[in-house]
C-alpha cells in the first residue's frame, strides 16, 4: 500500500480502507525480506507447536514508528529467550466493532499490515475475531485464555497506553500481577515522539488529513512517495 504510491493515491487508498477486505486464510505465511511470517486466524486454529513466545497485542495500525519500537524490543527479547515473536491483533479492530458509523479510516489494510509485520521481522501473527464473545471476555479470563492457554507467554511487550479486558480494566500493573502469578514477564515501551508530538495512529492520520505529508513520513518512517 505504502511503496511507490504518491501521497495523492495514498490519501485516496488511506481514506477508503477503513473496513478490512475478506480473509479467509487459517494458518499460512507472508513473505518478506527479513522472513516468513506465520499468520494464524482464531484462537482454536492454534496448535501446541504455537506454544511458548514472546508477544504483544494491539491494532497496530500503520505500523508506526511507536509500533516498530515495541517490535524492535519484542525481537530482542525473542533472541534472548529463543523463542518465536507473537504479534496478536484483532479483526475487525474494536472501535469498528463497537461504532463502524463512526470509526477512524484504517491507515492499512489487513493484508497491507501483515505485509509491514512481515518486514518488522515477526514471526506469527495471531489474528483474532473481535465479536461480542471476544468483547465480553473480562482481562484475567483473557489473559488465561490467549496468553497462557493459547500461547504460553513467556513476556509480554506492551505501549504505555495499553488497555484491554472487558470494559478496559486491564492495563499494565494488572499484567504485571498476572506475570507473578503465571510466570511471565512484562514490559512497557516507551514513548516515541517527533517534534514533541508522541507518535500514535490517531497523529499520523492528522498529519495526513492536514497534507503534512513530511510529518507522516516521519510518524511512519517511509516514504510516501
Amino acid at each position: 500500500m505504502f511503496s511507490g504510491a504518491t501521497p495523492r493515491t495514498f490519501i485516496r487508498s488511506w481514506s477508503v480502507a477503513c473496513r478490512p477486505r475478506p480473509c479467509v486464510v487459517i494458518i499460512g505465511h507472508f513473505m518478506s525480506k527479513k522472513c516468513v511470517m506465520q499468520l494464524v486466524r482464531g484462537l482454536h486454529n492454534l496448535r501446541p507447536e504455537h506454544r511458548g513466545c514472546v508477544a504483544t497485542i494491539g491494532n497496530f495500525d500503520g505500523v508506526h514508528r511507536g509500533h516498530q519500537a515495541i517490535l524492535a524490543r519484542l525481537r530482542e527479547r525473542a533472541v534472548e529467550l529463543g523463542v518465536p515473536s507473537c504479534v496478536v491483533i484483532f479483526e475487525p479492530q474494536p472501535r469498528e466493532f463497537f461504532a463502524p458509523e463512526t470509526a477512524p479510516a484504517r491507515l492499512a489494510r489487513l493484508r497491507d499490515k501483515l505485509e509491514l509485520l512481515s518486514a518488522e521481522g515477526v514471526d506469527r501473527v495471531l489474528c483474532l475475531s473481535f465479536n461480542q464473545r471476544l468483547c465480553k471476555l473480562s482481562a484475567a479470563s483473557f489473559v488465561e485464555t490467549v496468553l497462557i492457554d493459547g500461547l504460553g507467554v513467556q513476556h509480554l511487550e506492551v505501549g504505555d497506553d495499553f488497555r484491554f479486558g472487558f470494559d478496559r480494566v486491564g492495563d499494565f500493573d494488572f499484567l504485571q500481577q498476572a506475570g507473578t502469578t503465571y510466570g511471565f514477564t512484562v514490559e512497557a515501551a516507551q514513548t516515541v515522539e517527533i517534534d514533541g508530538i508522541r507518535v500514535s495512529s490517531t497523529k499520523v492520520r492528522k498529519a495526513l488529513a492536514a497534507s503534512d505529508f513530511a510529518l507522516a513520513e516521519r510518524m511512519l518512517g517511509l516514504s510516501l512517495i
